[in-house]
């Protein structure tokens, strides 16, 4: 298979990088080794995790806020598996778009592992190879993980200078594109609406 883009990774960074360059024309292939799009943090990090914050702040409500509001019910109390069986079809929700998403901007979507078996080409488990011209490589560790293990290795033996840490170069590169964005907006007296 040939493609001018791969991207190794359908989490966070791997789905959107790919949406994006399909959506500038290249031919984009997106390879992911779990069942669904979306990393950890759409699968079984954040997402999951803001559902139960949900689930949580529903009981706190009714416990605390509901009798003030003159709404008179029972003592609360959780259905583990009916709230469990909610959390899964949100995050089942999402990565359907992130999936519909890719359909609709024809990223084809290879699900096995991929490794490198040369600078242009990545071997699938179970597939034919991915040949490509640009390889984006979206998945863990990232190199904040490898900078922080680097990092505490340092520390063991040299001592620290300044107690700041060094900002992740992908934080900074898009904080930096967020300011750039922020700052080339016209600027008309008034502030735009968000």
């Amino acid at each position: 298979m040939e493609c001018d883009v791969a991207v190794l990774g359908g989490g966070p960074g791997g789905y959107t990088g790919a949406i994006r360059a399909a959506q500038l024309g290249a031919k984009t292939v997106c390879i992911e080794k779990e069942p669904e799009l979306g990393g950890t943090c759409l699968r079984v990090g954040c997402i999951p995790t803001k559902a139960w914050v949900q689930t949580a702040f529903a009981l706190k409500e009714a416990e605390e806020t509901f009798a003030k509001l003159g709404v008179q019910v029972g003592p609360p109390s959780l259905d583990f598996q009916t709230a469990n069986q909610w959390k899964d079809g949100v995050v089942h929700q999402m990565t359907q778009g992130v999936a519909s998403l890719f359909k609709a901007n024809g990223v084809e979507w290879v699900k096995g592992t991929g490794r490198f078996s040369d600078a242009n080409t990545i071997q699938v488990d179970g597939g034919e190879p991915v040949t490509f011209k640009q390889a984006i490589i979206a998945t863990a560790p990232t190199r904040c993980a490898r900078r922080s293990t680097a990092s505490t290795r340092r520390a063991a033996s040299t001592p620290r200078t300044s107690s700041r840490k060094r900002p992740c170069r992908a934080a900074s590169s898009s904080s930096a594109a967020a300011s750039s964005a922020v700052s080339s907006r016209p600027s008309s007296g008034a502030s735009a609406p968000r």
